[in-house]
């Protein structure tokens, strides 16, 4: 039985589990599928990170930066959207991410990635909410079957109340937490490729097809020892066209030796995988790259019930307020535009363009 079918089958255990016990500890479920587990996880890490005032300075300035992004964001979307209708993008790019999971996504380093990047954006919310005196009523779990999505925090009802600028500086800070773990994942995506481990091919074709199979180790190449991806990667980018190369694999622990003539293309047909725990570490870290990434790009976007919503809402504001003249006409003349009522028609227009978009994907 591969992967995906045991970890769907044990997440419907534990949600059999958690469905019929709901009550005692606070489960609240939607539609039998989908859950919300209150919890008071977080809430102290909130409580202690949320008293520095410096959180409030932070937000303020993450307005522009944000809307710069969301802005980009929205260009993307609309642009995406007209190639995907033109042909020019394969229907597969419109796709959502769920459908993409067993497939593009493995099971397991997916599943923790998305639950990393869910979890920072929602405690970043909670502590900078607490920086400006905004409550933190509760904290939890979000659920899908027994596969935890992610976190959430609820804010009190002052949230709603309070100044644009507030609000925009609190819905600012999940984006800029996913940005942070975003930018920290690049060099340690970097080093995990470094990290020492054998390379058994998974795949071979032509040329190499005639000497090697499925499961060798790769040992050796022209001389230098191959410890680790990095290492393999290093090699592929040197390859030649019409070039012979020397390779020794283990094979029934024999260490073999061939000699193969790379093809036209520079290419020796060689497709390889670390060992299982390397593999976990290495995609987890890709895919934590790539979520953070795109949760954060995602939420900026201009439209309710996003956090854009409220940053790009807050932004002429914040220049309306400044002390220079210009930028604070600049503020006036972009409230004219930018305003609850111009975003509600921009949500409205976002969302049919992603729900147009993705079931034109599935169509």
């Amino acid at each position: 039985m591969d992967t995906s079918k045991v970890i769907l089958i044990v997440a419907i255990i534990i949600w059999i589990i958690l469905y019929s016990i709901r009550d005692s500890i606070n489960l609240k479920t939607y539609g039998g599928i989908f859950g919300i587990l209150r919890t008071k996880l977080g809430l102290k890490t909130i409580e202690k990170l949320g008293k520095y005032k410096i959180w409030q300075k932070i937000g303020i300035i993450s307005i522009p930066i944000c809307v710069i992004l969301g802005f980009f964001m929205l260009l993307n979307i609309i642009d995406m959207s007209i190639r995907l209708l033109s042909g020019t993008l394969p229907k597969e790019a419109a796709k959502p991410v769920v459908f993409l999971f067993g497939d593009v996504i493995p099971w397991i380093p997916g599943i923790i990635a998305l639950l990393i990047a869910i979890s920072v954006h929602e405690l970043a919310h909670g502590i900078f909410a607490k920086s400006f005196g905004i409550k933190v009523k509760s904290s939890g779990i979000l659920l899908l079957l027994g596969l935890p999505l992610g976190a959430f925090v609820e804010l009190g009802d002052e949230f709603k109340t309070a100044d644009k600028k507030i609000r925009g500086a609190i819905a600012s800070a999940g984006p800029l937490a996913n940005l942070i773990i975003f930018l920290t994942s690049i060099p340690l995506l970097s080093f995990s490729y470094t990290l020492p481990t054998e390379l058994k091919i998974i795949d071979v074709k032509e040329p190499a097809s005639e000497f090697l199979q499925k499961g060798d180790i790769i040992y050796e190449i022209n001389g230098k020892k191959i410890n680790s991806l990095e290492d393999f990667k290093e090699f592929a980018k040197t390859i030649e066209p019409k070039k012979e190369y020397e390779i020794k694999i283990l094979r029934d622990n024999k260490i073999l030796t061939y000699k193969i003539v790379s093809s036209n293309e520079g290419k020796l047909g060689i497709m390889v995988s670390p060992t299982k725990n390397t593999a976990l570490f290495i995609n987890t870290i890709y895919w934590t790259y790539w979520f953070n990434f795109l949760l954060a790009l995602f939420n900026l976007l201009p439209a309710m019930p996003l956090d854009g919503f409220h940053v790009w809402n807050a932004f002429p504001e914040l220049l309306k307020e400044r002390k220079n003249r210009f930028i604070s006409k600049v503020g006036q003349i972009l409230e004219l535009f930018i305003n609850e009522k111009t975003l509600g028609s921009i949500t409205l227009l976002v969302w049919w363009v992603i729900l147009g978009s993705i079931l034109y994907s599935m169509w």
